[in-house]
């Protein structure tokens, strides 16, 4: 991921969030899920190797 040199802590959140699947797994865990076959049920479509990475 290309980083842009910033030291904020806004500009590093946003280097953080900008993944496709990001918000939707923070979705789900502020949705209550805590497992990885929970995240996974609550989002269908995403692998298993990108939800790792995530």
């Amino acid at each position: 991921m290309a980083g842009y040199g910033q030291f904020c802590a806004i500009a590093r959140a946003q280097e953080v969030l900008c993944g496709r699947w990001t918000l939707l797994v923070v979705r789900e865990l502020l949705c209550g899920s805590r497992r990885f076959s929970d995240i996974r049920r609550g989002i269908p479509r995403i692998s298993r190797t990108m939800l790792s990475e995530r």
